[in-house]
């Protein structure tokens, strides 16, 4: 199980994303084509899959619930502070707003303080940034990270469920289907795409990777098989309701779990570090400042997208030796002295 190119799909879809965001952000019509080879929608259901797989690995395998969460807040927690951090003190050389009027508005602590919560809808913007790009918005990623970690959360009272009623396929086939019209009430009956998009909607995900990962072994045995069941089914059958494809969920989670297990030659592909986590939380304030000067309208938007993904890749660096692997590897080192 654990020979597998997780880290590669991971950074496939960081990747995915900020190559989405550039197209979108950019406003460049020489930058449209990326539209053809970029889905954020589909990268982030991805994560979502991968993370419900990985995190169930991670619970089944950790011996304390206080454990568990500890693993999950040095994970998540302090990459994100510092790029709240780094954000508002950085990008207020670029503000319209003075150092005076800036840090003495009330909105910039708003911005802390709601993003800290991980309400980023609450206060997205910070004063006299991006007022002329498409969104004001200073990091329109972060909103999947208070989704992720509403899964944390869950993922404990699930398997308290599962242990007491002992039917498994029941649980997460109830929570499966319920998350799937959650999503069709919010976004087609009351026309809320933004609240579609929030745990509810996208628990299908999750539990999908949660119950490919209790299957583990039977997928693994049978994992062509299912890929051509997959493709079968998503080509001459039509299981849908509302609009909405019943069966995507599944077939989408056995395409990404067994292509993690299906090509040995990606298997060491993060051996030089993660920076997945980094690409996904830095790219869009880079991109962000790049329209704010209209960079990609005054120079060549193909030389400037490149220059955006070198800059990106460079903070993704530094968010993994510094912030993250630091953090991970203290964790480590106090759980081996609690256990000596």
């Amino acid at each position: 199980m654990n020979k597998n190119c997780f880290d590669f799909l991971r950074f496939f879809f960081a990747f995915n994303i900020l190559l989405a965001h550039l197209c979108e952000l950019s406003q460049s019509t020489a930058l449209s084509f990326l539209s053809s080879v970029s889905n954020s929608s589909i990268a982030v259901k991805g994560f979502f899959i991968i993370s419900g797989f990985l995190v169930t690995k991670s619970y089944r395998n950790t011996p304390s619930l206080k454990e568990y969460f500890m693993k999950r807040i040095k994970r998540i927690l302090p990459a994100y502070v510092t790029v709240l951090l780094i954000s508002t003190l950085f990008l207020s050389f670029f503000s319209s707003y003075s150092f005076i009027e800036y840090f003495t508005d009330i909105n910039i602590y708003k911005y802390l303080g709601w993003n800290l919560l991980f309400l980023n809808f609450m206060r997205p913007c910070l004063p006299g940034l991006f007022e002329n790009n498409l969104y004001c918005v200073i990091n329109g990623s972060l909103w999947t990270l208070k989704v992720e970690e509403g899964f944390y959360v869950v993922l404990p009272i699930i398997f308290f469920i599962i242990t007491k009623i002992k039917k498994p396929l029941l649980i997460l086939g109830s929570l499966y289907i319920l998350s799937i019209l959650y999503w069709f009430v919010m976004d087609f009956y009351f026309d809320n795409p933004v609240l579609a998009k929030q745990l509810p909607g996208y628990l299908v995900y999750f539990v999908t990777g949660v119950f490919l990962y209790l299957n583990f072994d039977f997928v693994l045995q049978h994992k062509t098989q299912l890929l051509l069941a997959t493709l079968f089914l998503t080509m001459f059958f039509n299981f849908s309701i509302f609009q909405i494809d019943l069966l995507y969920p599944l077939t989408f989670g056995v395409i990404v779990i067994t292509a993690a297990y299906s090509f040995p030659f990606l298997n060491n592909f993060g051996k030089y570090g993660d920076f997945t986590y980094g690409m996904y939380i830095y790219h869009f304030p880079i991109i962000q400042l790049f329209r704010q000067y209209n960079l990609f309208g005054r120079f060549n938007p193909i030389v400037m997208a490149i220059l955006v993904i070198f800059i990106t890749f460079l903070f993704a660096v530094f968010s993994w030796f510094v912030i993250e692997k630091r953090f991970l590897n203290r964790y480590k080192s106090n759980v081996q002295l609690a256990i000596s």
